[in-house]
């Protein structure tokens, strides 16, 4: 729970980034997490290694949560954050490797092996001699970060003087070191009581058009598997997270190997009653900190959906509402239908409607107006921000999304074909239909309807965010513009429908609701 001197510097559902949440509340943020998600004790699994999200859908709370979960008792995490710190260095290190992939990741993944080792004899070098003398590259004070970029400049400089040949014979006879071995011998006696858990953060910089940084990536996400291969079953784990947006072409042109290489991952794929009760939570522990919190919100079971919605969601949100166009909905269902299914975008939606709710002083409780507005008025920022995470992935993204504008909200696929020329001159790399098909579905800006009741005045629709592979769209398709992007692109509302883009959950029957 959050005090009230610190629930006044917070937003009412939260920070929309963990880091903010982190340096506000420091050792509280334990208590803040909410740990009822299926996420957490996946990724601890000792079978799992590379966890998969887009930009927003907690990746970054989840590697802190490591920090502090009960499952490993004792254990000890490392958190390699801010890669971009050391993200050029390692760019020229691996600009100095043979153009070929097959040769190429895996001498990069024995760069990473060095580094994970040596990040791991730096933050244990307090629990053993044998730990603290395997620290061949120093124990650079400061963040991880700052002291890999160290590490991988000294490996640079050894490859400017020595050749790209003469330093992997070194990297192999670092590892046949006699204080290396040691140092490991002593680290994996460590962990048979105090479990290690190494987590790295997404590489910032993902661009699928530059190969230097798909193969550090991938050689990354090998080493990765190797390592959980080797030490897992020991006591030391390693964690990768890995960015949705470029994963799928990592996997399928880059990535040697996939199904050895890639195996038992997690894809951070929200459920609906999942995040209304996270947001729940969120709002509980604000309302409790500022003595706001209803009678009938006092006792939860944060377990059960039900009782959540029952108790922390509809004494403040109502159940129902008329959305823009004047249809009944219930009202997660209508709220959470204009995200993708992320923390962050829910948060960022909850707090808008709650700053229409001070601002018409009928806070803590939200009238349909204020829910409403608040959507309507945040539409375009949610959807910049998707563009924006995809800017490296397809250059001059947005100004290819412009041909999308004034779309009806439900069409046939051909008319993407019939739209996807307009293009053509703004595409970096080759032009086609295709290539257009690929994008706006990638994005989650256009979905394929799978069942749509036009008397009922629903669509239930498949987008690609929520689906662990591609879903391409074909020209006979009946598809739909997903609903957080009908303001950016001028949507036209030609039928009075309700999109809903999470059909394959449980949670959408009871929400059903006709007109």
């Amino acid at each position: 729970m959050i005090d009230r001197n610190t629930a006044i510097w917070f937003n009412p559902f939260g920070e929309a980034d963990c880091e903010s949440e982190v340096k506000l509340l420091k050792a509280d943020y334990s208590r803040y997490f909410f740990y009822h998600t299926r996420f957490n004790s996946r990724a601890l699994d000792p079978n799992v290694f590379l966890i998969v999200g887009r930009r927003g859908s907690g990746k970054t709370a989840l590697s802190q949560f490591f920090s502090f979960q009960k499952k490993m008792e004792g254990a000890i995490a490392i958190d390699v954050d801010e890669p971009a710190v050391f993200e050029k260095v390692l760019e020229d290190i691996t600009l100095t490797a043979p153009h070929s992939r097959e040769v190429a990741i895996p001498r990069i993944a024995t760069i990473w092996r060095l580094v994970v080792w040596s990040v791991i004899f730096r933050e244990l070098q307090d629990l053993d001699p044998r730990i603290r003398t395997a620290c061949i590259f120093g124990t650079r004070e400061g963040k991880l970060s700052s002291f890999i970029r160290h590490l991988l400049k000294a490996l640079l400089a050894r490859l400017v003087h020595s050749g790209e040949d003469d330093l992997l014979d070194e990297l192999e006879a670092i590892f046949l070191d006699a204080r290396v071995h040691a140092g490991i011998t002593a680290v994996l006696e460590v962990a048979k009581k105090r479990p290690v858990i190494v987590a790295f953060d997404t590489l910032e910089n993902y661009a699928i058009h530059d190969p230097t940084m798909m193969r550090t990536t991938a050689a990354l996400i090998k080493c990765g598997s190797e390592f959980n291969r080797d030490f897992a079953h020991q006591g030391v784990h390693i964690k990768i997270f890995a960015m949705a947006e470029v994963f799928p072409h990592l996997k399928e042109e880059v990535i040697l190997n996939p199904l050895k290489t890639v195996r038992n991952e997690v894809y951070m794929h929200w459920r609906p009653k999942d995040l209304m009760r996270l947001i729940s939570w969120r709002f509980y522990n604000y309302l409790e900190a500022m003595n706001l919190l209803l009678p009938e919100s006092r006792r939860i079971d944060w377990d059960s959906s039900t009782d959540v919605l029952e108790k922390m969601w509809y004494p403040y949100f109502g159940r129902t509402l008329r959305n823009e166009q004047q249809l009944p909905e219930h009202t997660f269902p209508y709220v959470l239908r204009h995200t993708q299914m992320r923390p962050r975008q829910l948060i960022v939606l909850c707090n808008a409607i709650a700053s229409e709710a001070i601002e018409k002083k009928t806070f803590p409780q939200f009238h349909p107006s204020s829910i409403v507005n608040a959507l309507q008025t945040k539409q375009n920022a949610l959807a910049e921000e998707v563009i924006n995470s995809y800017s490296t992935v397809y250059p001059k993204v947005g100004r290819i999304l412009e041909a999308l504008s004034g779309i009806p909200m439900i069409f046939k696929g051909n008319e993407l074909d019939k739209r996807a020329p307009f293009t053509a001159s703004e595409w970096s790399g080759e032009y086609s239909p295709h290539s257009f098909r690929q994008l706006v579905s990638e994005l989650g800006i256009i979905g394929r309807i799978r069942h749509l009741n036009t008397e009922a005045g629903y669509a239930e629709a498949d987008f690609e965010y929520s689906t662990e592979s591609r879903l391409p769209l074909l020209s006979d398709d009946l598809c739909a513009v997903h609903p957080m992007f009908y303001r950016k692109l001028n949507v036209k509302y030609e039928n009075r429908v309700r999109v809903y883009p999470f059909p394959d959950h449980e949670d959408f029957n009871p929400w059903r609701i006709t007109k």
